[in-house]
């Protein structure tokens, strides 16, 4: 009794040694979560928010101008009414090209990247049940069976059976606070296993794009190529009867072997997509070679043009929150704060429960009962700043957590504002490159017509063919870059 009155005096006295230490709370900063903004700024959003209101208003019979500053559209209980992000997810379908949709299949099972962020995921869960294991007592089985001899009644054969426990009381919260920075840790890694999976489904549907891009190149290219080489033949004929100057044979043999250059150079860019592609899937380029081989078509191309965008453009701001890469930065950061608010604890006693209760049995005496139980504190009296240096630490890092945090939180805002605004400009380029293709290709009719009507030179007609040329090439290259501005916006609002 008198050693229990004396271990509780030692407690106490460490108590208040230890909340006389310096130390920065247990509380931290008390980090909190950005405000986002409602509203996107992008022209082509508030445009969308504005025509869905006037349509709203227009049904109810109070058609009248909306104004600029335009909240998201609305029912009568505040709830979004446009498409939520649960309902985008599978966009990539939307595009109706089978071979992109047996890619990405195919990567989600088989994705080294993919893999490998599980693989963190069951390590951070194993971790955190080693946390939440030290808020549970520990016991352990003990046996012995040895002989001794005291020197008074000679050898004798001793055993003892028994188990020891012992319980750290987590008064001040050191073990919940690491448990909860083990959970936070999980929720991190759960969060960056869908940041891979976004950033994964983009990146194949953007090299598929290229690839197809390049693969109807080629095939344009090859087009041009023949009626060049009929063209150049033609030439040929009328020059070796006179009727047609070297020149012209020249010119078109030029046109001609530009346009070679130019498919080999499309197949050079179609072998590294399809090979990015691969790698991407994470098969063999044999493999991936098997899969795109049963569609030549250009449906991921042709389908965009007419993709409705506005269920994107409808969603608030503040739906930025639940990317994954923004959930990622903030678990890690309430991580990072519990682990410090941990540390922190640390100035004040450790307190422990520990006991045996066992049987003991020798030569000398029968069998018997043994137990005790017993009481400690620990604190750290003068350790020379070694612990208040830890905290500090600790305390930097939780600031670099809320900052990287923030970093995050701003990129993805401007990240899909940029996505708004390059998907609404390159749409636009592109009806007006489709308008100058119409454009080139009446010309080039024009003036073949006229050139066997004798009213125009045949240069005429090599640079007629050639605006011709570059005018599909630019419209092909305007459907990629479409492609590829529509894919950047799905995952700027982390959506797969």
């Amino acid at each position: 009794m008198k050693m229990t009155r004396i271990l509780l005096c030692s407690a106490s006295l460490m108590t208040l040694s230890a909340c006389g230490m310096p130390y920065s709370g247990l509380m931290g900063d008390g980090f909190s979560q950005m405000e986002i903004p409602s509203l996107w700024r992008a022209p082509v959003a508030q445009d969308a928010q504005a025509k869905a209101a006037e349509e709203k208003q227009a049904k109810a019979g109070q058609v009248e101008t909306a104004p600029q500053d335009l909240a998201p559209v609305q029912d009568g209980n505040g709830v979004i009414t446009a498409l939520d992000r649960d309902a985008l997810q599978g966009w990539w379908k939307g595009f109706h090209d089978p071979v992109l949709d047996s890619l990405v299949s195919k990567a989600l099972s088989e994705s080294p990247d993919r893999a490998i962020a599980a693989a963190r995921i069951a390590e951070a869960r194993g971790l955190r049940r080693t946390a939440r294991a030290g808020l549970m007592p520990n016991i352990t089985g003990t046996i012995s069976e040895g002989r001794e001899d005291s020197g008074l009644y000679g050898a004798n054969d001793v055993s003892n059976a028994g188990f020891d426990a012992s319980f750290e009381i987590d008064v001040f919260g050191k073990n919940r606070l690491t448990s909860k920075a083990r959970d936070a840790n999980v929720q991190a890694l759960v969060a960056s296993y869908h940041d891979v999976t976004v950033t994964l489904i983009a990146e194949i549907s953007r090299v598929y794009a290229e690839y197809r891009a390049y693969d109807k190149q080629v095939q344009i290219a090859q087009d041009n190529l023949k009626l060049q080489q009929e063209t150049l033949s033609l030439i040929k004929t009328q020059q070796s009867l006179g009727e047609a100057p070297q020149l012209d044979v020249e010119r078109a043999e030029n046109l001609v072997n530009t346009t070679k250059a130019s498919i080999v150079e499309f197949e050079r860019l179609s072998d590294a997509s399809r090979l990015s592609l691969g790698a991407l899937v994470g098969v063999m380029p044999a493999q991936v070679q098997h899969m795109l081989t049963p569609n030549k078509q250009d449906n991921v191309l042709a389908a965009v043009p007419g993709a409705d965008i506005t269920p994107l453009l409808l969603m608030p701001a503040d739906v930025i929150a639940q990317r994954p890469d923004v959930q990622a930065a903030w678990a890690e950061l309430v991580s990072q704060g519990a682990l410090a608010d941990a540390k922190a604890a640390e100035y004040f006693p450790s307190i422990t429960l520990s006991g045996f209760f066992g049987v003991a049995e020798s030569a000398l005496m029968s069998s018997a009962t043994i137990w005790d139980v017993a009481i400690g504190a620990a604190v750290s009296v003068l350790d020379f700043g070694r612990l208040e240096g830890q905290v500090d630490a600790e305390r930097a890092r939780e600031k670099q957590a809320f900052e990287s945090y923030r970093g995050v939180v701003l990129s993805a805002v401007a990240e899909v504002e940029t996505a708004l605004s390059d998907y609404a400009h390159i749409h636009t380029r592109r009806e007006a490159l489709a308008d100058a293709f119409i454009n080139a290709d009446r010309a080039l009719s024009l003036s073949r017509d006229l050139y066997n009507e004798g009213e125009v030179s045949f240069l005429d007609v090599l640079d007629a063919q050639r605006t011709r040329n570059e005018a599909n090439s630019a419209l092909v290259t305007a459907e990629l870059a479409q492609a590829q501005s529509l894919i950047r916006l799905y995952k700027a609002f982390g959506i797969y």
